[in-house]
């Protein structure tokens, strides 16, 4: 997935193409990436973010509706 995160003391984001999965641990943000084979966790205190933006895989945007009876 591709995720832009604007920094209150940037004037551009940083943008991230290959994201494999993003999630908050703490006051952290975190995005692990896969580089060079091997996994990595790219970490953000949430108090010097101010946006994030996902954009999710077509297969991760797609509903399917669960058969509940």
């Amino acid at each position: 997935m591709r995720i832009e995160i604007q920094r209150n003391e940037t004037s551009q984001p940083i943008v991230y193409q290959s994201v494999e999965n993003a999630y908050t641990k703490g006051n952290m943000y975190c995005l692990l990436l896969i580089q060079e084979g091997k996994r990595v966790t790219h970490k953000y205190p949430l108090c010097s973010i101010f946006r994030v933006l996902e954009d999710y895989n077509k297969t991760k945007r797609e509903h399917k509706p669960t058969n509940d009876g």
